[in-house]
């Protein structure tokens, strides 16, 4: 990549971390063996930006499953060799690339997986290859699940500042983290009850897959971190103890004579070298034109909000659900006659109770004329399952989390601050309910009593859209309300999802109640990328919901890892501002099990 084109992709902070580069050239023959690298994350939904093309952007997790099928499809590749490069990954996110190894495996083609230190990450993903080959020397650290919930009252209370919030569902929690020091039972249930149920998938899917009990397992996760390369063959964990350059694995698999394949059916185009076609891409509206029958799938990713979407460039932004952005993306499937159906892909918290209605509406009018699947990415949780419920059907992987049907309200009044300053605040109103979220006093009993009675009144409207959606497939709504959370194993169970599967299992299943076949149509992505000029506007434009949202970025980069439990609280508090009650989910559980 010249200057130009690397110091253009720094400044839209797009980082490659996928590469598909052995030390070998590369040729096609009718002998051939694919090569894919996987470090760090994948991206979990279409290009963000209108200009950037797929290679250059940071490769998504639809991308490599194409990669994969391409092997698993190809008459002249005999496998696939997978260099396992430190991924972090979601567990989500494994279930899918798990599948696609399976096709390949399927075939009777032999995959192959190498690395030098084996995380739980990498692990699960090289469950379902053929041969486990660990560098020489080489470790296997395997670990459970852990996660962290910090509660803010405590601080709060320090800095002169309470927290006055109400919740409609005993397990909800969203106003724990600012109003206590510790969960109450109901959340330890909720968080427990996710995690004992997350945790055994992990035990199953590497016993079955290497064909050992629960308890070896756990006995290995116990004692990887102390046992040699020779030792972890003889426990049955590792298969092959190799060399950097894997030539006596290799050949043992696939004989001497073959050919490498890194690129696998890739055929996206590059970012030009010509800086005066840049700018022409950076300023060319993108629009998607279809021609003959088409599957569409709307992206609704991150917390819900009045307003116009935003996506995640990596420094400005977050991505967020606008109810205007996808009230369009559905217009437009509604309008264009040759898009026979529509795959919702969600990924939210939840947020905003007036646009998750709406966008609730909008999914239902759609509907009407064209079947509407949802597939659930890692949650749909709160004001995600209010969207997710309209759909005629809804897929969720195994590990996702749905569920938290509940209400929360409230305000974060700062007298105590203001005292603590010394800072005289003077505060004016007229008219009934004018100062009832004032900044310096908590609610009174009739404001509480009234920010209740409409919470409630909410929570209605959110349990009767469910029974819409769902129907007769729901089990007793009073035994999944009120606040609950399940994996998505829980929700096929209870009747909160229809079946689980990826996004590439719904198109599947949805392009053959269409009857059509592969081949016979095509699938594009809504909404549409980002032109140059909306992510200027986005990034450094006037204030909105959408770049409000997207100013806890910069505590995202502070806090690391953390965020993820942080980050939803401070969303919502913003969200407060403009909103009377949300549909929000208190945490966003991401399960990347990387040490």
């Amino acid at each position: 990549m010249r200057s130009f084109n690397l110091l253009t992709t720094k400044l839209l902070a797009i980082t490659i971390l996928i590469t598909l580069t052995p030390a070998v050239a590369f040729a096609q023959s009718d002998r051939t063996v694919g090569w894919i690298e996987l470090s760090g994350t994948l991206r979990d939904g279409p290009l963000p930006f209108a200009w950037v093309p797929e290679d250059e952007a940071k490769p998504s997790l639809t991308t490599v499953i194409k990669s994969l099928d391409h092997v698993a499809e190809s008459d002249t590749h005999l496998g696939l060799v997978i260099y396992l490069n430190e991924p972090r990954l979601t567990l989500q996110q494994i279930e899918a690339l798990g599948r696609a190894l399976d096709r390949i495996r399927d075939t009777g083609k032999k995959i192959i997986t190498f690395s030098e230190t084996y995380s739980t990450n990498a692990y699960l993903i090289a469950s379902h290859a053929d041969i486990i080959a660990l560098q020489s020397k080489g470790v296997l650290m395997l670990h459970g699940l852990h996660t962290e919930e910090m509660y803010l009252a405590g601080l709060l209370e320090r800095m002169g500042i309470e927290a006055d919030f109400m919740q409609v569902g005993r397990y909800k929690g969203a106003d724990e983290a600012l109003t206590r020091k510790a969960p109450t039972p109901f959340w330890d249930e909720n968080m427990d009850g996710l995690l004992d149920d997350l945790y055994d998938q992990i035990i199953e899917h590497i016993a079955t897959r290497r064909d050992l009990t629960a308890e070896q397992v756990e006995a290995l996760m116990r004692d990887s971190w102390l046992l040699s390369d020779t030792q972890l063959v003889r426990r049955g964990a590792i298969d092959e103890i190799t060399s950097r350059d894997m030539e006596a694995v290799i050949v043992k698999t696939f004989g001497n004579d073959i050919t490498w394949d890194d690129q696998l059916g890739s055929s996206s185009a590059k970012m030009p070298e010509n800086p005066f076609v840049l700018f022409q891409m950076l300023f060319r509206e993108q629009k998607t034109k279809t021609e003959g029958p088409t599957l569409a799938i709307i992206h609704a990713r991150g917390p819900i909000h009045m307003g116009e979407s935003s996506v995640d460039d990596g420094q400005f932004s977050d991505d967020s659900i606008g109810h205007n952005t996808l009230i369009d993306a559905f217009r437009d499937a509604q309008e264009d006659d040759n898009i026979k159906g529509v795959v919702l892909r969600i990924d939210s918290p939840g947020g905003s109770a007036i646009a998750s209605d709406v966008i609730w509406q909008a999914v239902r009018e759609t509907g009407e004329t064209k079947p509407v699947f949802v597939s659930v990415g890692r949650l749909a949780a709160s004001g995600g399952y209010y969207i997710a419920c309209a759909g005629d059907e809804i897929y969720v992987e195994a590990p996702s989390i749905v569920g938290s049907i509940g209400v929360v309200s409230g305000k974060i009044h700062l007298a105590g601050l203001y005292e603590k300053l010394d800072l005289g605040v003077t505060v004016r109103s007229r008219g009934p309910m004018a100062d009832m979220f004032a900044s310096d006093r908590p609610f009174t009993p009739a404001e509480r009593h009234t920010m209740l009675a409409f919470m409630e009144r909410i929570y209605d409207q959110f349990v009767d859209r469910i029974r819409t959606g769902r129907g007769e497939r729901l089990i007793r709504i009073d035994q999944v309300a009120e606040g609950r959370l399940f994996t998505g194993r829980q929700a096929t169970e209870n009747g909160l999802a229809d079946r689980l599967g990826g996004l590439e299992i719904a198109l599947s299943d949805l392009a053959s109640d269409l009857n059509l076949t592969e081949g016979e149509y095509d699938v594009i992505n809504l909404p549409e990328p980002l032109s140059f000029q909306d992510f200027m506007q986005q990034a450094f434009g006037v204030s909105s919901p959408a770049t409000q949202l997207t100013l806890p970025a910069l505590a995202r980069n502070l806090l690391g890892d953390r965020w993820s439990n942080v980050g939803p609280i401070i969303q919502g508090a913003m969200l407060l501002q403009r909103e009377p009650a949300l549909l929000l989910m208190p945490v966003a559980i991401d399960l990347r099990i990387t040490p």
